[in-house]
């Protein structure tokens, strides 16, 4: 697609692209196709596109998919590419905020998978996001899309809600804070939680000019993959996610510090002797840990904060 039709369809959606929604749209054929070809699409699968904007990436990923649910917040745009786009019978256009709040995804976005999936896709049929994402919401919705996943392993047949693999566009630095490894300077809370469900892979970079208007960075594109061996280790993923946030809140302290001002609400002598007997060390900082020694952390904090929770029933 051109800039020129993707201004055309601004144009019936009377408005322009919207910085406030994180508003660049891909227009580099060659990156449209790499972001289709990295999500191995089957004509099995269900595709949930965030941020469809002009639906460029929507034609492709209809060409491939079982369906798409091209969810979008903008409803004019929305309105606009769907009669642009009104041929192709497999996609289903939804003006939602795909995150309800902070960290949960929408219901109503989880609903119209289920149903989608009822209707056209075979049992067990794939669901994988893919997409330009709007870089607003790009980090809460990955990490919520890998917890939801985690917690549904456990939810009763036959229609537990799991994504099977996430491959999307982002900036360069979130993309780098998804990928890093324990001492650099991008590891931090996010991509803690992330290795510890899923492989994530920064496929290539890409450059500003692909996309319009061009933003003022570059971008990467990402592949996710849920990992059930690493989910099955998981027995909490929301205790996980709050655990983790905690001990990255402050980040160049070291753990005695950040231990005795993140959990309050335990008695620090406690929690120093759980830590210290499972040989860690309270002058390391959480910066410096990799993923499944966070894991041990998180295990020992929940074990601590159990048993006190038990002593003051």
């Amino acid at each position: 697609m051109r800039r020129q039709d993707i201004q055309a369809i601004l144009a019936a959606a009377g408005s322009g692209p919207k910085h406030h929604l994180g508003q660049n749209f891909m227009i580099d054929a060659f990156v449209l196709a790499a972001i289709v070809d990295a999500a191995e699409i089957s004509h099995d699968d269900i595709v949930l596109e965030v941020g469809p904007g002009p639906g460029n990436l929507t034609n492709l990923l209809a060409g491939r998919a079982a369906a798409v649910l091209a969810v979008d917040v903008d409803r004019a745009m929305l309105q606009a590419a769907s009669r642009h786009w009104a041929d192709l019978q497999n996609v289903q256009w939804l003006a939602a905020d795909i995150l309800a709040k902070k960290h949960e995804i929408n219901p109503v976005v989880i609903d119209s998978l289920r149903q989608i999936r009822a209707a056209r896709g075979k049992p067990g049929a794939k669901i994988k996001l893919v997409a330009n994402l709007p870089y607003n919401v790009a980090s809460p919705l990955v990490a919520e899309l890998l917890i939801l996943h985690c917690r549904q392993r456990t939810a009763p047949a036959p229609t537990p809600f799991q994504i099977d693999t996430l491959v999307f566009t982002v900036q360069w630095e979130v993309g780098r804070r998804m990928a890093a490894a324990a001492g650099e300077a991008d590891y931090g809370a996010l991509g803690a939680l992330i290795q510890l469900l899923a492989e994530v892979e920064i496929l290539r970079p890409i450059a500003a000019g692909c996309f319009w208007p061009p933003p003022k960075i570059r971008s990467a594109l990402v592949r996710i993959r849920p990992d059930e061996t690493r989910m099955a280790r998981i027995p909490d993923a929301l205790r996980l996610q709050r655990v983790i946030t905690h001990l990255f809140t402050h980040r160049r302290q070291n753990l005695a510090n950040t231990l005795r001002h993140g959990f309050k609400e335990i008695p620090f002598s406690k929690i120093a002797g759980a830590v210290t007997a499972a040989g860690m060390d309270l002058k390391s900082r959480a910066e410096t840990l990799e993923p499944q020694k966070l894991l041990r952390l998180v295990d020992i904090i929940s074990a601590v904060e159990n048993s006190s929770a038990e002593v003051d029933k």
